[in-house]
């Protein structure tokens, strides 16, 4: 397996935990998509299609196939005749026009191969699908891979599993499933239940989901273990990079997501906007360590490392003249080291604008994420405890809003004259009332510790994100 598909592989198992995970607090609605049901029809093939899952969690595709008998990935290669595949149709074309298979990848372990395919169904292209592939049983098989590693985007498709095995006449061991035709699905920029995490704060219209009143998800314990979002790591010279978003060839706008951790744990939401608008990604981060030209209060060893990381960051963008667009984000509230007479405050604000000026003009866009409220130490307990009670945690836990924001001097920095490439996105009021903040949203927990937002919470802010971007750029439209 790839280092690509291990880390998709952690990433879906921990959604996996997150779909059962709040069941002390209430029926969580389901996550997964619905699997299709095919009857026994082609004897003499263990191939025979029992159950077919083809659809979205989140920003990915989740597949599983059941079949009746028991097979090999070694039995399944192109010269055998084998094959166990899902088509895919796009618009009102009759024909598929990309198929997606399982394949043998080495020491019993089983891959997805994906197809171009032309209208009358030869293959064009091929290659190998970065994807979670596992295997429960002999059965059966799931994949959890990105819609566009597919060549799917925003917009509607259709789908239908074949599966071929070698037996005379050949017709006699090939099924499909559903046998009543292809399934009608849609790629959609986060696919999550209705009014799930932020979406219950939608300021367009209301969006209550009674069934999320008392879910909690993640919970308290379960947040702690959980991964950021997926990134595969590229350099681990300083500054340190990882990638996300589609994959380069694939990819329309190439972007960078810098800060301390307080920047990444935005992945979440950058990921919904990198598969909606084919975003490639870079994530260049530093705890502790700001993108600021004002020295951060921490000790000397620290502000030393985080000096050598800056100058990493600045000669960096001098290698990759293809970023376009730079995110920013950082804890708030955090001290800096002023020269004697000058005052903090304005210090700390002008060291992010000289940062942003040291950026190259190949990079056009800023956006600056204010950064998010805060919890507060015994948060975690009192949500377990609303948990064990059975009452909503959110309102039971809320926090004042004068506790739970903090000052943001790069977004006091953003909305300065002088700096016109600069744009402010804030998105207190997907958290915060007016007068309180909330520690649970929409029945997902929103912060995995003290300061940080659990990735899940992150991902649906994702569409509001994409919102806001497709202002800035317009909306995308599917290819």
């Amino acid at each position: 397996m790839t280092a690509s598909g291990r880390i998709l592989r952690v990433f879906s198992c921990a959604l996996a935990v997150l779909a059962l995970c709040a069941t002390s607090a209430g029926a969580a609605p389901n996550r997964d998509p619905l699997p299709h049901a095919d009857r026994v029809d082609t004897a003499g093939s263990p191939l025979d299609l029992r159950a077919v899952t083809l659809g979205q969690r989140g920003t990915q595709l989740v597949m599983r196939i059941a079949t009746e008998g028991e097979w090999e990935p070694a039995q399944l290669t192109p010269h055998s005749g084998r094959a166990l595949c899902i088509d895919f149709h796009y618009g009102k074309l009759p024909s598929p026009r990309s198929r997606v298979c399982v394949f043998d990848a080495g020491g019993g372990e089983a891959g997805l191969t994906y197809s171009r395919l032309d209208p009358f169904g030869a293959s064009v292209s091929n290659g190998i699908v970065p994807a979670a592939v596992s295997r429960s049983d002999k059965r059966s098989v799931e994949a959890v891979f990105d819609p566009s590693a597919v060549n799917l985007r925003l917009g509607r498709y259709s789908w239908q599993a074949l599966s071929r095995w070698s037996c005379d006449p050949a017709a006699a061991c090939n099924d499909v499933a559903p046998d009543n035709g292809n399934v009608i699905a849609q790629i959609k920029p986060l696919a999550e239940p209705r009014c799930f995490g932020a979406a219950s704060r939608n300021p367009r219209f209301r969006c209550v989901n009674r069934d999320l009143r008392l879910a909690v998800v993640p919970t308290p314990d379960e947040a702690v273990l959980m991964p950021n979002a997926p990134c595969k790591i590229v350099s681990k010279q300083i500054p340190y990079a990882c990638e996300f978003g589609v994959t380069a060839p694939a990819a329309d706008r190439t972007i960078a997501l810098i800060g301390d951790s307080h920047a990444t744990h935005w992945r979440g939401a950058l990921e919904v906007v990198a598969q909606a608008r084919g975003w490639r990604g870079y994530s260049l981060t530093r705890p502790g360590c700001p993108l600021s030209t004002a020295a951060p209060d921490i000790d000397r060893a620290r502000r030393t490392s985080c000096a050598q990381w800056r100058k990493g960051v600045f000669a960096w963008f001098g290698r990759h003249p293809k970023v376009r667009t730079v995110v920013v984000s950082q804890l708030a509230g955090v001290g800096v080291r002023a020269p004697r007479g000058r005052n903090r405050d304005e210090h700390a604000i002008q060291g992010f604008i000289r940062a942003w000026r040291r950026l190259p003009k190949t990079v056009k866009e800023i956006i600056v994420l204010r950064d998010t409220p805060v919890a507060r130490e015994s948060t975690p307990d009192c949500i377990s405890r609303a948990i064990r009670r059975k009452r909503a945690a959110g309102p039971a836990c809320a926090i004042p809003r004068r506790i739970a924001i903090r000052r943001d001097h790069a977004a006091i920095a953003a909305v300065r004259r002088g700096t016109p490439r600069v744009h402010l996105i804030d998105f207190t009021r997907f958290m915060c009332s007016p007068r309180l903040c909330y520690p649970v949203v929409g029945g997902v927990l929103v912060h995995k510790d003290i300061t940080h937002l659990t990735p899940l919470f992150a991902s649906t802010l994702g569409p509001f994100l994409l919102r806001s971007v497709n202002r800035m750029y317009g909306a995308k439209t599917r290819r």
